[in-house]
C-alpha cells in the first residue's frame, strides 16, 4: 500500500465523506479476525481519504487500544441468526443481524453528504471509487430508487450461482454514495429467526436453496421502495425477475472490481478461498458487464470498451467452471425434492 497521503483530484471533497467502519475489531464470538486488520483498515482511510470523518461502529468489550478513529459507536450484540436448517436438523447460523446493527448504528450518526460503508476486516487501496460513482450520470425512470448511484464491489455480486443465473445477488462488503442512499439500503428490520413449520421444510422456498445472505439484504432494502420485489429461493430466475434485477443494478448501483474501486480484502478473501480464484471470480458480475447493463437500460450512447479477447476469455472460463455445475445442481434439486 502507498503510505503517502493522497491528493484529492476528485469532484467530492474528502471532508464531505464519512467512513463507517463496522464490525468486530478482534476475534469475536464465532468469527475469526485477522490480527491487526482493523488497524490497517483505519490507517488506510487516513491515507486515502485525508480529512474524512471516521466512525467506528463495533461491539461492547472490544479492545480499542491503538485504533485511530474520530467517533465511536457501541452496540449491543444481537447474536447470530438462524436462516435455515441442515438435513441433520441442526440450525445454520449467520451474522446478518450483527452486520445490520453495526452498519445501521454507524450510518445513523453520519453528518456528511457522502459515506463509505467499510468492513472492519477490509481496507482502502485508493479512492478511485469517488470518480467511478460520479462517472455514470444517466438514469431511466423505472426502478429508480436512489438519488444517485451507490458503488459496490463485484466480489459476491454474482451473475451465476451453482451454474444458474441468479437475481439481486449484490455484495455487502463496501458501499459508497450519498449518505441518504446508503442509509436507505440498510434501514430495515433485523432478520427474523427461521423456524421449521413442517417436516422437511428446511428453508423458505425449499426444495430450492435458501436465498443467499447478500440477496436477502439487498431484497430487504428494495422492498422498502417496491414491496412486490421478491425471490422464492436462490435460483428464482424467471425472465421477469432477471429483468428486475438487471434494471435495479443498472439504475441504482455501479458494480466494479475491488481493484477498480480501490478496495483491499483481508487474507480470508485473497488466498485459498474460491472467490479469489478464476473459478469463483468468473461467476461474479464483471465491471464491463455492468457497463453493458448501464448502456442497455440507461444510456444507449455509452461506449463499452469491452475487448473481444477479454469477453471470450470470460466465456471460456465460465464454460470450464460455471456452466457444467448447472446439471449437478439440477440433480441435487431432484434429491432435495425427494428428501422433502
Amino acid at each position: 500500500m502507498d503510505l503517502g497521503l493522497k491528493i484529492n483530484n476528485n469532484s467530492i471533497p474528502f471532508e464531505e465523506i464519512t467512513v463507517v467502519v463496522q464490525g468486530p475489531v478482534q476475534t469475536f464470538a464465532d468469527r475469526q479476525q485477522e490480527d491487526g486488520i482493523t488497524q490497517r483498515c483505519l490507517r488506510s482511510v487516513r491515507q486515502m481519504l485525508p480529512g474524512a470523518h471516521i466512525i467506528l461502529s463495533t461491539w461492547k468489550d472490544q479492545d480499542l487500544a491503538g485504533l485511530d478513529y474520530d467517533q465511536l459507536v457501541i452496540s449491543e450484540d444481537p447474536g447470530p441468526n438462524t436462516r435455515y436448517y441442515k438435513k441433520n436438523g441442526t440450525p445454520q447460523y449467520y451474522n446478518n443481524n450483527r452486520q445490520i446493527v453495526s452498519t445501521l448504528a454507524g450510518l445513523k450518526q453520519v453528518q456528511t453528504k457522502y459515506v463509505v460503508k467499510l468492513r472492519s476486516d477490509n481496507y482502502l487501496e485508493s479512492n478511485d471509487f469517488i470518480n467511478i460513482q460520479q462517472q455514470y450520470k444517466s438514469r431511466c425512470d423505472a426502478f429508480k430508487f436512489l438519488k444517485e448511484r451507490v458503488v459496490v464491489p463485484n466480489i459476491f455480486t454474482r451473475k451465476y450461482a451453482k451454474g444458474h443465473r441468479v437475481a439481486f445477488h449484490v455484495s455487502d462488503f463496501f458501499y459508497f454514495g450519498l449518505t441518504e442512499d446508503v442509509l436507505a439500503l440498510w434501514q430495515f428490520e433485523l432478520i427474523p429467526e427461521f423456524t421449521l413449520t413442517k417436516p422437511g421444510m428446511l428453508n423458505d422456498g425449499y426444495p430450492d436453496y435458501p436465498v443467499d445472505c447478500t440477496q436477502l439484504l439487498f431484497l430487504n432494502a428494495l422492498k422498502q421502495f417496491d414491496p412486490t420485489i421478491h425471490l422464492n429461493g436462490l435460483l428464482d430466475n424467471n425472465k421477469h425477475t432477471i429483468y428486475q434485477s438487471e434494471l435495479c443494478m443498472a439504475n441504482n448501483l455501479v458494480v466494479a472490481s475491488a481493484e477498480d474501486i480501490g478496495l483491499g480484502l483481508c487474507k480470508k478473501f485473497k488466498e485459498k478461498v474460491r472467490v479469489s480464484k478464476p473459478k469463483g471470480k468468473c461467476a461474479h458480475y464483471q465491471y464491463r458487464e455492468w457497463q453493458e447493463l448501464y448502456k442497455k437500460y440507461c444510456d444507449a450512447r455509452f461506449d463499452v470498451n469491452y475487448p473481444l479477447k477479454e469477453k471470450l476469455g470470460l466465456f471460456f472460463e465460465r464454460c470450464l467452471y460455471v456452466f457444467p455445475v448447472y446439471f449437478e445442481t439440477k440433480i441435487n434439486l431432484c434429491r432435495r425434492t425427494k428428501f422433502f
